[in-house]
């Protein structure tokens, strides 16, 4: 084979990798990824729930490899309870995944460690230290070369709780947005018509479901299967690919 040959398949291979249809995902389903994917499952106690069952649920796609980490009670503003910046830069080194995905921010309405002077959870001064804390989630992933995927916390019951998800929600929308950043709004897959808590829901297959536990913040297992309906089609746009990095806009380091 002459090496006009040999340049030219080379050519052909990547416009192919380059312009792969979309992969079809959906819980239950069956498939083949075009490449090797392995996807990093990280987050607080819903995570902690729903990998073990997403893992499960995308049991039939071969080529794709999860590795839920979910870990209770924690989140991004305490560090020195958790720190998830630590336990991810480990993941990356060691699992080397092409997409990360992390649903944080239930457990994080409290004072910042490390942060002095920021006033109440959600103020202005805290809101631009916890918009750091997702930029170096972010930072960590594009430097192993690896797509995060955000999913915001859920609709809640009770005030002042809803109110403060709702806002880490909004900044976590509008940061990822802007640095084209994956991101999933669990918020408005659990939550009513009005954006109101609801504990039950119609499902796809036309049942009745209860989707949040009795303690009215983790969801159920048909809850998760919902967050799942809407977190696997857009994971299909990323795994044919090479995943790439974050977009245009370079991850600026935020101030304290």
């Amino acid at each position: 084979m002459t090496r006009l040959s040999r340049f030219i398949l080379l050519c052909l291979f990547l416009f192919a990798t380059a312009t792969a249809p979309a992969m079809h995902l959906e819980p239950g389903g069956r498939g083949r990824a075009a490449h090797p994917t392995r996807i990093l499952l990280t987050g607080d106690s819903l995570m902690e729930s729903m990998g073990p069952q997403m893992k499960k649920a995308m049991a039939g796609y071969e080529n794709i490899t999860l590795l839920p980490i979910g870990k209770r009670s924690t989140g991004l503003a305490r560090p020195d309870f958790y720190n998830w910046p630590k336990v991810l830069e480990q993941h990356l080194r060691s699992f080397r995944p092409h997409i990360v995905i992390m649903w944080v921010g239930t457990n994080d309405p409290q004072n910042i460690y490390g942060h002095k002077g920021l006033g109440e959870p959600c103020s202005r001064p805290w809101l631009r230290a916890y918009g750091g804390k997702i930029l170096e989630i972010a930072r960590l992933c594009e430097k192993y070369g690896a797509r995060i995927i955000f999913i915001g916390p859920p609709v809640m019951d009770e005030e002042p709780l809803n109110s403060q998800l709702s806002t880490i929600s909004k900044l976590m929308y509008r940061i990822c947005k802007y640095y084209k950043l994956g991101y999933i709004s669990s918020r408005s897959i659990l939550a009513d018509s009005l954006g109101r808590y609801r504990h039950t829901a119609r499902m796809p297959d036309g049942r009745n479901a209860t989707i949040r536990w009795k303690d009215r913040v983790h969801i159920t297992g048909d809850g998760n299967r919902l967050v799942m309906n809407k977190l696997l089609p857009y994971m299909g746009h990323v795994i044919p690919g090479t995943p790439a990095t974050q977009g245009k806009k370079p991850l600026k380091r935020r101030g304290r």
